[in-house]
């Protein structure tokens, strides 16, 4: 029996939601208990009440699985709201509950946001507290729950997004090979995510799916640029579906011709939460009709996150769901990191360092666009000090290196950034000119177009093509310490 839960604060649609999804999948939920308690009870309650509600709300879950239907039934509330509860009435849970939680297992939470309207009550208490309960709700679930989604929008908007993550969980229970719930494209609420380990604390924002801090534990160090707009108003953004620039920011495909900005759009989107917790968190983009007038391809990217010790893996993957035309488009890494990482450094104490000795040629750009020039940058040597002239023609950029890390130190502390990126066969390295205090370390599949006219999209250099149902997977990993 595939069990979903409805949870979160007060007056947001939980009650509505269920009895919807329970009428259009043809089955049952349990309703809330302590709205049929507290009407016959009276809206004053006592700890006592509260483990009671609690008892009953058990009830209602049993009894509503024995009514249900095609492998599936809907609660409306869960014993996690009782949990927050009480803890904010009373200061703390029977423990009783709390082992009960534990015990019990939903296969999806659906965690219900606060940007519908309050609706006035004599059984509401709490108007003006819902952000806080949805943080604390939100916090509970990351640590108890791989499997969970925020909610958000009008009531059919809401609807809509329920009955995708349940379509997706019913597929995914018969296909157990699937690794990921899908998500409907709905427009989130801007928000940030975190991922903790002992040793590092990574966050995130639902905007460009884009990594916006990296700090150390041990000595609050942050590594990644803070995005001053007045240098450079970027952390570490995605480049999807194209890495670098086009001639004119133009493109033609199958006889249409198209403008595509550099490094794309994804990057200036708002990405949807398929899952969070603790140490992991995915976001999903997919094409809709805005997309498909600047970039005419379905597409699905999925972006997973891990934390492990002081190293994130980065993961991406690119699914075409067409069923009758390809996907063509490149992917592409920005993540800017501070350097110098301390007040008493400067850019020039800083080196890129290579696990053996390399010899690099930089592909030369001019208005972002590749000339067919080289240059030397490197013969047979294992360290790339930094200096700003090394950037003054625009990004380094490498093609087939044969490499496939490289570090980050300082001739002035143990600070270090380790980059791996196995398998990628572009490699950019930028900074925005003489005193940005940043330096980008930039693993591509894909890269810049050369001079002249724009071009078929299909005969770019670095272009990549999914045929129908295909998936496309990179990944790479930023350690620090």
């Amino acid at each position: 029996m595939l069990r979903v839960s409805l949870t979160g604060p007060e007056s947001t649609g939980k009650s509505t939601l269920a009895a919807q999804l329970a009428a259009h999948y043809g089955t049952s939920f349990a309703p809330e208990f302590a709205r049929e308690y507290l009407a016959q009870s009276g809206p004053h309650y006592t700890p006592e009440d509260l483990e009671e509600i609690a008892r009953g709300q058990l009830a209602a879950e049993a009894e509503a699985a024995t009514r249900a239907h095609n492998n599936l039934v809907f609660c409306d509330s869960d014993l996690l709201v009782i949990k927050i509860w009480a803890e904010h009435s009373f200061g703390s849970c029977p423990e009783w509950i709390l082992r009960t939680i534990d015990e019990q297992q939903y296969d999806l939470a659906l965690l219900m946001g606060v940007d519908l309207p309050w609706e006035p009550d004599p059984l509401r208490e709490h108007p003006h507290l819902r952000q806080h309960f949805y943080d604390l709700y939100r916090r509970e679930l990351s640590e108890r729950m791989a499997n969970f989604a925020e909610i958000s929008g009008s009531g059919e908007r809401r609807f809509a997004q329920a009955r995708f993550l349940v379509d997706e969980l019913l597929r995914t229970a018969a296909q157990p090979s699937a690794h990921v719930l899908e998500e409907p494209r709905m427009s989130y609420r801007t928000t940030h995510y975190t991922l903790n380990t002992p040793a590092c604390q990574a966050t995130f924002a639902a905007r460009g799916a884009e990594l916006t801090s990296l700090r150390t534990t041990a000595d609050d160090l942050e590594y990644i640029w803070p995005a001053d707009p007045a240098v450079w108003a970027r952390h570490a953004p995605v480049l999807f579906p194209l890495v670098g620039r086009l001639p004119n920011d133009a493109y033609s495909y199958e006889g249409r011709d198209y403008k595509l900005p550099q490094h794309g759009f994804a990057r200036d989107q708002e990405f949807a939460v398929l899952r969070h917790t603790a140490t992991e968190l995915v976001f999903r983009l997919q094409h809709d009709e805005t997309t498909r007038a600047i970039f005419p391809f379905a597409f699905e990217l999925t972006i997973t996150y891990t934390l492990r010790d002081a190293e994130l893996t980065v993961r991406w993957d690119v699914r075409n769901p067409a069923t009758d035309a390809p996907l063509l488009f490149s992917i592409g890494a920005h993540p800017a990191v501070r350097c110098p990482l301390s007040p008493d450094e400067k850019f020039e104490d800083y080196y890129f360092e290579f696990d053996h000795p390399v010899t690099l040629e930089r592909h030369l750009l001019a208005g972002g666009l590749l000339t067919g020039l080289t240059a030397p940058v490197l013969t047979q040597a294992r360290q790339l000090p930094l200096t700003y002239r090394l950037f003054a023609d625009d990004a380094l950029v490498f093609k087939h290196y044969d490499f496939s890390g490289l570090t980050l130190r300082s001739r002035k502390s143990a600070h270090f950034v380790r980059f791996q990126f196995d398998g990628f066969p572009y490699l950019g390295l930028w900074t925005k000119g003489p005193g940005a205090s940043f330096v980008c370390v930039e693993p591509w599949h894909g890269i810049a177009s050369a001079a002249g006219k724009p071009g078929e999209l299909s005969e770019k250099e670095g272009i990549l093509t999914l045929e129908p149902g295909q998936v496309f997977t990179a990944a790479y990993t930023i350690e620090v310490g």
